[in-house]
C-alpha cells in the first residue's frame, strides 16, 4: 500500500493536471485577461486589477455539478474579485496548555 506522502503526491499530480494551465479573468468591457498564476495567487498579489489598470470584474467557472469544496474555492474568488483584493483572514488558535 502507498505512502501518505505518495497518495498526496498523486493526488497533487492528478489536481495539477486537471487544473488549466492559464487562469482567465473577464475584465470590464467584457475583455479577457490570461495570467499563468491561478486566480487566488493573483488575486491576493495584484487585487482585481490588471497590469494595464482594467478592473477584473468575474472569473468564469463552472457552477452546476461542482463538489462543496470547490464551490466553496469559487465563491472565495468571487468575493475578493468583488472586494477588490483577496485578504486571507488571520488564523486564530485554541490555547496551548
Amino acid at each position: 500500500m502507498p505512502s501518505v506522502k505518495e497518495r498526496l503526491r498523486a493526488l497533487s499530480y492528478y489536481v495539477d493536471e486537471l487544473r488549466p494551465k492559464m487562469t482567465t479573468f473577464i475584465v470590464e468591457g467584457g475583455g479577457e485577461f490570461r495570467t499563468s498564476l491561478t486566480p487566488e495567487a493573483y488575486l491576493y498579489r495584484f487585487g482585481a486589477v490588471t497590469p494595464d489598470g482594467r478592473r477584473i470584474v468575474r472569473y468564469p467557472h463552472p457552477v452546476e455539478n461542482v463538489d462543496g469544496l470547490s464551490l466553496s474555492l469559487c465563491e472565495l474568488i468571487d468575493e475578493a474579485i468583488e472586494l477588490g483584493r483577496l485578504e486571507y483572514p488571520v488564523l486564530e488558535s485554541d490555547p496551548i496548555s
